[in-house]
């Protein structure tokens, strides 16, 4: 009895100390804080800049954006998204770089932080892309706030924006 306790106690303690992952995995690899970096220094001078073209430049066409939905008027459905397409943007959805509160956190944020930005992860939990947050709605004493969430993904060496989400 005594030697299965001492097994299985070693056991515990083998899987406790083999089976955490490496905090090195889940951070932003020195190449890509540079990337980062040069990506939020683009994004931060378009839309303090209202240039929509160089925000075109930023993004991954099509993208899937839910606080679009203000610019789409849509007939009998109720969609959760809107498929970004470059007519689309074009059209009015570049609007959404430019609103108020993004605005704001990017005046707020123009220094690159690194800690600004979060990576989320894939079903094999590696780093799938990048994201970063912005008030949309702040809160207050009857509710609890709205975030913008916008993701970006690593293409051909640049950081593109992949899509915009509200996180209630």
């Amino acid at each position: 009895m005594k030697s299965i306790l001492i097994v299985l106690l070693g056991l515990l303690f083998s899987v406790s100390i083999y089976g955490h992952k490496n905090r090195s995995d889940d951070e932003i690899s020195a190449q890509d804080k540079i990337l980062l970096q040069k990506f939020w220094r683009d994004f931060t001078d378009a839309v303090t800049r209202n240039d929509k073209e160089k925000i075109k430049t930023l993004c991954e066409f099509p993208f899937y954006c839910r606080p679009c939905l203000n610019y789409t008027e849509y007939k009998n459905s109720n969609p959760v998204t809107v498929k970004v397409t470059k007519e689309l943007y074009h059209k009015k959805h570049y609007k959404i770089f430019f609103e108020k509160e993004l605005k704001a956190e990017v005046k707020k944020h123009r220094k690159f932080n690194v800690q600004f930005f979060h990576p989320y992860f894939n079903k094999e939990v590696n780093i799938h892309g990048i994201s970063f947050l912005y008030t949309l709605v702040p809160p207050s004493k009857t509710r609890e706030g709205t975030q913008g969430m916008i993701t970006l993904v690593k293409k051909a060496g640049k950081f593109k924006i992949t899509g915009i989400d509200i996180i209630p």
